[in-house]
């Protein structure tokens, strides 16, 4: 039995099937595409997430590499300059001699410091060398030399001007010195100082009384006995020449009581 014209043959109904499936795999395929997409995208996501983690993990450990490199170069500059001896330079008034400024170097650390070189900025002007036989301090060997070595507390003292002089001779009133040094470590790091004499204008200290105090205070004690002596002489000698003008006054008028008694018999 032969089908109709008008009815659809059967490779058309086969044809139609066949595109369905095909549109079905077409969509399964953007839904399996998508779905890749997504989590493609996700995982994306979560590799950059993860790469910021990382990043931000390595941050944290360079900050902590770093925090302990320099936590170890501060404790080993600490344990070098414990070992390193330490120069001081400074100009302080006397704690011996009224208004006198004098210049003290020395050596704090718990080393011995070789070949010491001290340098001042400007050379150095007192109102002291004035005088011709005060020597130039500018020309003293610990400056054109150097020091040989200086043991711990090892400790010098050199008089560096007389306080009102200098002042009112206008000369600088600020230094800045430097200090370079060796030791069984080697070189010690430049230390640098600034001294302002300025801080000492118009300025009273009260300091306890030490030896030097006593031998001035014993020298104006042997003034006064000197000066009570000299007055005590010169009042023995008057009492001396008045008891003599008594005596010889006596015997005068015992002379004339004698003449007179002679002549009335």
């Amino acid at each position: 039995m032969s089908a109709g014209a008008d009815e659809p043959m059967w490779t058309d109904i086969l044809a139609a099937i066949g595109g369905l499936i095909t549109g079905m795999i077409s969509l399964i395929a953007l839904g399996v595409a998508i779905y890749a997409a997504t989590k493609a995208g996700r995982q994306a996501s979560a590799a950059e997430d993860q790469t910021i983690a990382t990043q931000h993990s390595a941050d944290g450990t360079w900050d902590q590499a770093m925090s302990a490199r320099q936590q170890f170069e501060l404790a080993e500059k600490i344990r070098r300059e414990q070992q390193e001896p330490h120069i001081v330079v400074d100009i302080h008034p006397s704690p011996h001699v009224s208004s006198v400024l004098i210049l003290v170097i020395e050596n704090i650390g718990s080393t011995v410091a070789r070949d010491v070189r001290i340098a001042f900025d400007k050379p150095i002007e007192r109102a002291v060398e004035d005088n011709p036989n005060q020597h130039r301090l500018n020309e003293h060997r610990i400056f054109t030399e150097g020091i040989p070595h200086m043991p711990p507390r090892h400790r010098i003292e050199l008089l560096f001007d007389y306080g009102p002089d200098r002042f009112e001779a206008d000369l600088p009133m600020a230094y800045t010195v430097t200090v370079d040094a060796e030791w069984t470590g080697g070189r010690v790091d430049t230390l640098t100082y600034l001294i302002d004499l300025s801080v000492y204008y118009n300025v009273n200290y009260l300091g306890v009384k030490n030896l030097h105090d006593g031998v001035k205070m014993l020298g104006e004690v042997k003034k006064q006995l000197e000066l009570m002596n000299r007055h005590a002489n010169r009042h023995a000698s008057s009492l001396m020449l008045a008891d003599r003008s008594s005596r010889l006054g006596e015997f005068r008028r015992a002379i004339r009581t004698v003449l007179r008694a002679t002549i009335r018999r």
